[in-house]
């Protein structure tokens, strides 16, 4: 009789152990993971969704998942070892996440408005717009706009730049808050992305003056269409 009862006494408690914890509140105090511990949860379908812990590197990460295991959001480290956050649609495209390398947005790109600070004669009709060398023999602001709040690292400038008519050499720069951050020369017309430019000084100002100016010399028109300014990540 002895055996019997030690026996179902060994029984109830391998049940009791494989059972597990059901539900559990906690009204006072706190839950505290030591020594790299993780939290972890897991659905019916065997998918985790929720992951608290060391990675296989021992360094701590926060991952997000939707039903099925895609990403929602996730922590992670870059090549240098900066560690960052992604936040993904349900497509699992990249939607916000933060610069790794000097701080500040990675994604998304954000635009930048500008405004012509020039006008070209009212019965000329062109496919980009240009400027006599005249009007730039020093240099002239020809595009002006305001940056609510820096966000990125960086700075993009896309359009149509350099010798348009005649014969002549073009010098471009970008300005941000007075200070020149990105210059570039063209000796012929081109339609292409210059930068990235280094704005990083200027993170979380705002209300941000940023202006594109020329100077050129020779004869003929140089071309002074911008077709987008934008910030972007390292």
């Amino acid at each position: 009789m002895l055996d019997r009862i030690k026996h179902i006494e060994a029984e109830l408690k391998r049940l009791r152990s494989s059972i597990g914890l059901s539900s559990a509140t906690i009204t006072r105090g706190g839950l505290t993971l030591l020594n790299d511990a993780f939290l972890r949860m897991v659905d019916t379908d065997e998918t985790e969704i929720v992951y608290i812990g060391p990675d296989s590197q021992g360094r701590q990460i926060i991952r997000i998942r939707r039903e099925g295991g895609g990403d929602v959001m996730w922590t992670g480290f870059s090549v240098a070892g900066n560690q960052f956050w992604r936040l993904t649609d349900r497509f699992n495209r990249e939607i916000i996440s933060d610069d790794t390398e000097v701080g500040g947005i990675a994604r998304p790109w954000l635009a930048i408005p500008l405004y012509p600070k020039f006008t070209m004669a009212a019965s000329a009709v062109h496919s980009y717009m240009n400027l006599p060398v005249a009007s730039v023999v020093t240099e002239t602001t020809l595009w002006e706009g305001r940056i609510p709040m820096v966000t990125h690292p960086y700075m993009v400038v896309s359009g149509i730049f350099g010798q348009a008519t005649g014969s002549n050499t073009s010098t471009y720069r970008l300005k941000v808050n007075g200070t020149t951050v990105g210059t570039w020369a063209e000796t012929s017309v081109v339609n292409v992305n210059r930068g990235p430019f280094y704005v990083a000084a200027s993170l979380s100002q705002s209300n941000v003056p940023v202006t594109i100016t020329a100077e050129a010399t020779g004869s003929g028109n140089i071309g002074c269409q911008v077709y987008s300014l934008y910030q972007r990540q390292t």
